[in-house]
């Protein structure tokens, strides 16, 4: 006895459902391509819909290379492993500029390395694991938890450094005091106001130490070790 397998898939349509004609609404941007409707049937993945932002032309490439990538075009003709005289015809009309070049330069200004190219992040990257990896200390790195810690670090370590500048204030007094005591003839009751000025001494020393430690949150995470490597 034979058995049959039904086909239950569902049959796409070709044009975009209701949740991707809201996305391309959203964005102002028109669908402009019965391919990819067939190509891609009912939903559109986002790439998809960024690549019909804009038509291509020659003005158009100009403004993504020169204003919007800030390339110029022998950068751009080594990027795309050309002569910088295809560069030149596309811009100028001679030849219709490739959409393949035009969508690689949009990929590449929406990309998430793009944006960390600017000069003030030279040297940064994001790692396979998602870290954001600095250039400037060996192995440091930050993933998304640690980076949301750290203007509470800065905000805690200022107020640490306050504290700090107070106490000390409150200290110099005190030491001046026990320096003019031992200097000052001999008294009896003054080694018993020594101890007591010098234990405040101590007390006041012990809140200075950088022991303490700061939780933050649930206290399962300890921002301590950020603390110490930022104050380092």
């Amino acid at each position: 006895m034979s058995i049959k397998h039904s086909n239950n898939k569902k049959k796409l349509k070709p044009y975009p459902n209701q949740a991707t004609q809201w996305s391309y609404f959203m964005q102002a941007i028109e669908p402009n391509s019965q391919e990819i409707n067939t190509a891609f049937p009912e939903y559109h993945p986002m790439w998809v819909i960024q690549s019909q932002i804009k038509s291509v032309s020659a003005e158009r490439f100009k403004y993504m290379r020169e204003y919007m990538l800030n390339m110029t075009r022998q950068q751009c003709a080594a990027y795309l492993r050309m002569d910088v005289s295809n560069i030149q015809r596309w811009e100028t009309g001679k030849t219709p500029v490739p959409f393949m070049a035009f969508e690689l330069l949009r990929v590449v200004f929406d990309s998430v390395h793009f944006k960390l190219s600017n000069k003030s992040w030279q040297g940064w990257f994001i790692d396979n694991n998602g870290r954001l990896v600095s250039p400037d200390r060996g192995n440091l790195s930050f993933s998304p938890d640690e980076l949301s810690l750290v203007r509470e670090a800065h905000q805690f370590k200022s107020m640490y450094e306050a504290e700090n500048r107070r106490l000390r204030n409150e200290i110099e007094p005190l030491r001046a005091e026990i320096a003019e005591l031992r200097a000052s003839a001999g008294n009896d009751g003054l080694l018993d106001e020594l101890k007591i000025i010098e234990a405040r001494l101590a007390e006041l020393a012990a809140k200075v130490s950088n022991k303490n430690v700061v939780r933050i949150g649930n206290g399962s995470k300890n921002i301590e070790p950020i603390l110490r490597g930022k104050v380092a």
